[in-house]
């Protein structure tokens, strides 16, 4: 009788628990916690990309028509602003606490830069705040305090944050990582056209300019889809809701 209790398979349920250790870590190195799978969004993807490379193709076939755009506080220049401000607004709301502080900081410091007071009349309200900004930022102790808290905060935060988020192709940081990459492209065009200005036809140097703008607006747009898509959690945040749930089966 105890023999033949023994050769019955046992239910799904109960063989589940005893699942080895080497089962669930191949497991969850296929499927790893927090990879985002891009299959259902990938039309979205190609969709954004596309229309990117749609617009820089325009701006270099009609650099002097897209120049009005790209002026000091047209249209493009205004969209970057705006979307890092949006940027550094998100981040202050889903990444609370002084480690993480810094991603709010560097995007609003980054929309600052955008922004000339010069711009706007000198007797408006926008002219007023944009230089008393300014020379607010340029006090010593002021630098001297987004320094901490952008160093310190990179460092405790970031780059382990980074590092998870490579191990796990987090989508968020595939496109910080395309962002950052057009901000050294866009930078890279500015040296260039500075260097060499003499040689340089009027026409060409004016698309030198559109296409320098056109991706800082691109990056200011891919850190803002990156700061809303969200940072991973740490191990130990992950940890925590596993024994939160299983301490609360019902709650999901």
């Amino acid at each position: 009788m105890f023999r033949k209790l023994w050769s019955q398979p046992r239910p799904v349920e109960q063989r589940k628990p005893y699942m080895s250790y080497k089962d669930e870590f191949q497991a969850g190195a296929v499927f790893p916690a927090g990879q985002v799978s891009l299959g259902p969004k990938r039309a979205v993807y190609v969709s954004v990309l596309l229309i990117a490379t749609l617009v820089l193709v325009a701006v270099s076939i009609w650099p002097v028509q897209a120049l009005a755009l790209n002026d000091e506080g047209g249209l493009f220049e205004t969209i970057s602003a705006a979307a890092l401000i949006a940027s550094g607004v998100a981040a202050l709301w889903r990444y609370p606490g002084i480690t993480r502080l810094y991603i709010a900081l560097v995007c609003l410091l980054l929309a600052e830069r955008e922004l000339e007071a010069e711009i706007y009349p000198v007797d408006s309200l926008p002219y007023w705040a944009l230089n008393g900004l300014d020379n607010l930022l340029d006090m010593t102790l002021v630098r001297i305090v987004l320094a901490v808290v952008v160093i310190g905060g990179a460092l405790w935060h970031g780059i382990p944050t980074a590092w998870q988020a490579v191990k796990r192709r987090a989508p968020y940081f595939v496109i910080f990582v395309l962002a950052g990459l057009l901000a050294v492209i866009a930078q890279l065009l500015e040296e260039v056209s500075g260097i060499y200005q003499a040689d340089l036809s009027a026409i060409m140097a004016v698309r030198f300019f559109v296409l320098e703008e056109t991706l800082e607006m691109f990056f200011s747009i891919g850190i803002l889809a990156s700061v809303l898509i969200g940072w991973p959690k740490t191990d130990a945040e992950e940890t925590l809701n596993d024994l939160d749930l299983e301490q609360q089966p019902d709650a999901r």
